[in-house]
Order: C-alpha cells, then structure tokens, then sequence
C-alpha cells in the first residue's frame, strides 16, 4: 500500500475539478441571451444564447444543464 496516499490526493484533486467543471457549465450566463436563427432548411431555430451552451438550440442545451 506505498501508494495508497498519491491514490487518495489525486481521487481528490479529480473530484474537485469535477465540481468546478460541473458548477461552471451550469451557472455561467455569459452571452447576449436567446435569439433566432434560420437553419439551411429555412426552418427558424430558436439558439439558447448564453454560458457554455450559448451556440446550442435552446431545447439540448436545457436538457445538457438539466444532466
């Protein structure tokens, strides 16, 4: 068990930078917020706009905060 405490000080440092990722993706809002774009097809899309999902339409990126 030599290694046993580089073990535990990396699960740390891990778990933190999960934590920090996770917080980020969900309580970032920068962006100038929702606006609407015409696909290729001519439909009209409505884009989230803001934080880590800003260029995603706004359907996924609720669904990809919500996981």
């Amino acid at each position: 068990m030599k290694n046993q405490r580089l073990i535990t000080v990396l699960s740390i440092l891990i778990s933190l930078a999960s934590i920090i990722a996770t917080t980020s993706g969900i309580f970032t809002s920068d962006g100038p917020g929702q606006y609407e774009h015409q696909s290729i097809r001519g439909e009209k899309i409505i884009i989230y706009g803001k934080g880590l999902y800003q260029h995603m339409s706004a359907d996924v990126a609720i669904q990809g905060i919500a996981q």
